[in-house]
């Protein structure tokens, strides 16, 4: 009997954990952190619940938490936006310290869709925006810029990756932060300034270059010397 237990335990343990672990990262695929982090995000146009058209630049100066949901999502995007709202005012005020973007990806959400997924989750619409695209080809640009990947299923159900996406100030991928339910401590790390390190990040390359050539012209100048 012991030994049906344990095997019983043994079998089922992992596939529950296998579970778990598919729901918390989603069913989609992974973006491919190394194609996207630290590149500029393109300056799409985006429409507000209330109707509003803007530049998602004109939010540049402030780090943005990007979330990607679709409306009727009777799931994770819910559970996505509660554990938001739970941890956000740990953070500070959006509007203030940071954006907030729940932004949908269906390209059949409507501003009436974005207005009553805000109402139902009591979201302000201001420092906290819910939006769609102006178009197929800014939804397209922006999803490609983060590699969100999504698979359509019937009845307007998507296959996609659980996760909130952190752009720098000067609008970069700056950190992908996977799961359904999000600590508070990860998402004020994303949100720090940027390290010494991260800033220099653009000039590294130039910086190599010029100690790629200082060492090539040293190394000269010893054979040179060695000839005479």
């Amino acid at each position: 009997m012991c030994s049906l237990v344990r095997l019983l335990f043994l079998g089922v343990l992992p596939l529950l954990l296998f579970f778990n672990s598919v729901y918390s990262q989603g069913t989609g695929i992974p973006p491919n952190e190394s194609k996207t982090l630290g590149k500029l995000l393109p300056n799409v146009k985006l429409v507000d619940s209330y109707g509003n058209t803007f530049d998602i630049y004109e939010l540049k100066g402030k780090p943005i938490i990007l979330s990607p949901i679709y409306t009727h999502c009777n799931s994770a995007c819910p559970i996505i936006t509660d554990s938001l709202k739970k941890v956000i005012p740990k953070l500070g005020k959006p509007g203030e310290d940071f954006w907030v973007i729940s932004f949908s990806f269906d390209p059949k959400d409507r501003i009436e869709d974005i207005r009553k997924f805000q109402q139902d989750h009591l979201i302000d619409g201001f420092g906290w925006k819910v939006v769609i695209a102006k178009d197929k080809e800014d939804l397209f640009r922006l999803v490609d810029a983060i590699d969100f990947r999504f698979m359509t299923l019937e009845n307007r159900d998507f296959v996609h990756p659980n996760l909130l996406v952190v752009i720098s100030p000067d609008m970069r991928v700056k950190r992908y932060i996977y799961g359904v339910v999000f600590d508070y401590r990860d998402l004020k790390k994303a949100l720090e300034e940027e390290s010494i390190l991260e800033k220099a990040r653009p000039y590294l390359f130039f910086v190599g270059l010029i100690g790629f050539a200082s060492t090539s012209l040293y190394i000269l100048l010893k054979i040179f010397k060695k000839v005479k």
